[in-house]
């Protein structure tokens, strides 16, 4: 009996042979011009990508589903699905296709989301990062690496520390995660794929000598002695780096030889950004759909090339905590600002430069095309200007730096202006006058040109037939074209390939002799081309190294230079720093309200110190308070990033961690209510929160209970301000809270200032010293165009609580007080509901009489049908 694999055609067996290979891929089989799949994934591609399902033959009766793509289009359908969660193997043709055989194919390129180098495939903005993590008893190995950039960072963090887990997740946003399929391993996929991450399970051969052996090789191979000494004392740490080498070298195998650096940190070398603070403050993701617009990465990016804005990116994602570094920065952009000539010419160079990080990074894994070896051309020929400009500026520390990194290309520009085609009217790779025997060729192929013009002229005069023409399509070659009106003249030696309608054609010995040294002679170009120009590659990888450096030190350069336009453009000041836990900001700004006002921005004031460390700050809603927040934080940020700050004079102390919580929202997916979402987020600042880190609280309290709000609020500040001792602002409607500036003499009130008019409320937007006579949310509530009567009702019920409540949170009865203040008010708030719930059944029968006769179609009612209208109408709503 036949197996099922026997049943199949030899393509078929073909295709199945190498899916064996991927079974965890859509394997896209070429054939021809086409990009099949079959079986479970045609039908999982086809439902996905919108295309039709089809079927090829049958395998045991049944027919084999099939969609397919085009050669041309392949890239759009690839991009959809990565995108879309899945990987890809691309399995191509690697030989011309040759009667009576099977094409020989292979798999030659496995995309996945962690490794793909495709510039269609990829955020020109965002980096690109593979993490692999492995979770052991006592520590978890965290390993990320970027491919294009050939650049490692590694870490361990205790087990069970989750809260840590997902910072370091938010400090580089991985495109993949990679996990060993063991029992500890599993329990994290749920947890990663909640987060939105797409995460691959790789088989658990820990125990694989063969694997373990290669991977220890290219290790000693790749890095230094206290990088290898460092992994293989860390459990954890080796697994990560022992998986990330198995994916990469099934996946990218070029891409391992690349890596020569390891950066080994510690959690806290960088100021420490939760995921709800980065969410709460829209560093890189605004909060209505995760996009760029609105973002403090969107204000601050105004570098000239893709390198210089991911740069930018990574800078706000992992903020600096060394002051020499900062320094270093704000040194550069200070001399930009002061020098604003070198600033526009160094701009000017860098809007010529490709994104050559990226384009290099192609060119060591072998995957770079013509137009990436174009752009490189082009861009060696800028750098020397640059280094000139950096060298004529060496007292800037970085300046020095950068200019050490850039080395001296001119060899290798001049190799690449010498040899590569810029001229995209022609097909050609390398260029005229570079290869002698090239040139020779090009020759013979021109001259055979000649030599058919030449024969179409002899045998125009050879037949008589003056409008017999020597024509030429890629299906059939060269051929005679003679109208039906001259077949009477066409000797006998002519031999008829096709007819058409109104004319025939035809081959010659001379013409058949002819096209095959044509044809012979343009392999041997392409061939020869091909050979010359992998000979430029070589002379290219070989300055891999220095190329790299170049790169990142230009990456480094643009993102300061961009910096520098936005503060000088900005207006913006270099702030102070210090280690005395000091935040003074005069007149200071929110970076990206200010940029989309379109009336001057109301500044305020910072003063966080020792005689005044806490501030509690009431107001109104809608009177500025959350945008003061996020205003002071986003400061602090943009200081540790080394950027100037939109202030008119800032102090800022140096930070190791910046908590925010802002906002309310629930967790379904988790089932957690927004009250215990916000407690959550408030037990993290309180137990990971340092006397050098900044807090912003708006709102704890909030989701529950006024007393139960009232009192966690309290014992909240009481904590932060004698445990913890961090700076902090904390902005309530529990005005009661002002009265603890009585008790701690380091707790200041403050308030968001407005006035009441006839017209209603003003906000002032200015933050001062004091405390509100309000929340105003009725006002807020009329702004909102809530019923009148609504309206009128609150002012009603809040006059009487007024009367009723205490002002002063100690006091012991006032919950009392105020329960039975409520219970007095119970009979008059059912009357109040009454009234809401028969104006609502008012605008709802609105609404349905609106539905009804706008469904009508007038111009063919009867009088009979009309009568039936009202008669509903009338039972539906009256």
């Amino acid at each position: 009996m036949k197996s099922q694999k026997d049943t199949h055609t030899p393509l078929m067996k073909q295709y199945h042979d190498i899916k064996a290979e991927f079974p965890d891929t859509l394997l896209l089989f070429q054939v021809g011009e086409f990009y099949e799949l079959f079986c479970d994934d045609a039908r999982r591609a086809a439902a996905f990508l919108g295309i039709a399902l089809t079927a090829r033959g049958k395998n045991k009766q049944e027919p084999i589903p099939l969609c397919g793509v085009p050669v041309h289009a392949r890239d759009h359908y690839v991009n959809k699905l990565v995108k879309g969660g899945f990987k890809v193997a691309i399995c191509d043709q690697l030989e011309a296709p040759r009667p009576g055989t099977v094409v020989r194919r292979g798999v030659t390129q496995v995309l996945t989301p962690g490794t793909l180098t495709d510039t269609k495939l990829l955020d020109e903005k965002s980096p690109s990062y593979l993490f692999s993590f492995f979770p052991a008893a006592d520590q978890w190995g965290l390993l990320f690496g970027e491919l294009l950039t050939a650049q490692l960072f590694a870490t361990v963090i205790p087990a069970s520390s989750e809260k840590m887990l997902e910072t370091e997740l938010i400090r580089f946003f991985p495109d993949e995660i990679l996990m060993p399929a063991n029992k500890e391993a599993k329990q994290f996929q749920t947890y990663f794929k909640r987060q939105g991450y797409f995460t691959t399970l790789l088989a658990d051969d820990s125990e694989e000598k063969s694997e373990k052996k290669e991977m220890n090789d290219w290790l000693h191979a790749q890095f230094r002695t206290a990088v290898i000494d460092a992994v293989k004392k860390q459990e954890a740490l080796y697994w990560a780096l022992y998986y990330f080498y198995a994916y990469v070298r099934r996946n990218q195998q070029h891409a391992l030889s690349q890596f020569h650096a390891m950066h080994l940190y510690k959690s806290d070398d960088f100021l420490l950004l939760d995921s709800a603070t980065q969410r709460n403050l829209e560093l890189v993701g605004n909060m209505r759909d995760g996009g760029r617009n609105n973002t403090i990465f969107a204000i601050m990016d105004g570098a000239q090339t893709a390198m210089g804005s991911r740069m930018i990116k990574k800078w706000i994602l992992r903020p600096l905590i060394k002051k020499e570094a900062i320094i270093q920065r704000q040194d550069v952009i200070g001399f930009l600002m002061d020098n604003i000539v070198c600033a526009q010419e160094l701009k000017n160079l860098l809007r010529q430069i490709g994104d050559i990080e990226r384009i290099i990074g192609r060119i060591g894994l072998k995957r770079a095309s013509i137009h990436d070896y174009q752009s490189l051309a082009a861009s060696l020929a800028v750098i020397p200007l640059i280094r000139e400009l950096l060298q004529k500026n060496q007292l800037i520390c970085l300046f020095t730096i950068m200019h050490a990194h850039i080395a001296d290309f001119s060899l290798l520009a001049t190799l690449l202006e010498n040899a590569i085609n810029n001229d995209t009217s022609k097909e050609w790779i390398i260029k005229p006058r570079f290869d002698e025997r090239l040139d020779n060729l090009r020759e013979l192929v021109h001259n055979s040109n000649k030599k058919i013009i030449e024969l179409e002229r002899k045998e125009q005069k050879e037949t008589g037939i003056r409008s017999l023409k020597v024509r030429y399509n890629q299906i059939q070659g060269y051929f005679i074209e003679v109208t039906k009106a001259n077949r009477h003249l066409v000797p006998d030696y002519y031999q008829r390939q096709q007819t058409l309608v109104g004319k025939e054609r035809f081959l010659t010995t001379d013409l058949r002799q002819l096209q095959y040294e044509i044809e012979r002679a343009k392999q041997e170009i392409n061939a020869v081309e091909q050979s010359v120009f992998e000979i430029v590659k070589e002379q290219v990888f070989s300055a891999i190294i220095p190329l790299r450096k170049c790169a990142h030190a230009l990456a480094n350069l643009d993102a300061l230079v961009g910096l520098s336009a936005v503060a000088y453009n900005n207006n913006y000041v270099r702030p102070e720093l210090n280690n005395n836990r000091l935040i003074i900001i005069e007149n200071g700004r929110h970076p990206v309200v200010e940029a989309v006002l379109e009336h001057n921005f109301i500044t305020n004031n910072t003063t966080l110190d020792s005689e005044q460390s806490l501030w509690i700050i009431t107001g109104p809603n809608m009177g500025g308070k959350s945008t003061y927040l996020r205003q002071v934080a986003l400061i602090c940020i943009m200081a540790q990033v080394g950027s100037f700050v939109p202030a008119q004079k800032a102090q800022i102390a140096i930070l190791d961690r910046l908590f925010t919580r802002i906002g309310a929202g629930d967790n379904l997916a988790e089932g957690k209510s927004t009250f215990l979402v916000e407690m959550e987020e408030t037990a993290t600042i309180c137990t990971q929160a340092t006397k050098n880190s900044l807090i912003i609280l708006d709102e704890v309290g909030r989701g529950t209970s006024t007393f139960d709000g009232l009192a966690i609020a309290h014992a909240v500040v009481e904590y932060l301000y004698t445990v913890v001792q961090a700076r902090c602002l904390f902005a309530t409607h529990y005005h009661e809270l002002t009265q603890l500036q009585q008790e701690f003499p380091g707790i200041a009130s403050y308030y968001a200032a407005s006035k009441k008019t006839e017209q209603g409320i003003v906000f002032l937007y200015k933050i001062i010293k004091g405390v509100a006579d309000g929340s105003f949310g009725i006002e807020v509530a009329k702004l909102a165009q809530l019923p009148s009567v609504i309206i009128k009702r609150s002012h009603e019920l809040v006059n009487n609580l007024a009367v009723i409540s205490h002002n002063r949170i100690d006091q012991p009865d006032k919950e009392a007080s105020l329960q039975q203040a409520y219970v007095e008010l119970t009979h008059e708030n059912k009357q109040m509901h009454a009234t809401i719930s028969k104006l609502q059944q008012q605008a709802e029968a609105t609404e349905v009489l609106r539905g009804a006769l706008q469904a009508v179609d007038y111009d063919n009612l009867s009088p009979k049908q009309a009568f039936d209208l009202l008669w509903r109408l009338k039972e539906g709503i009256f």
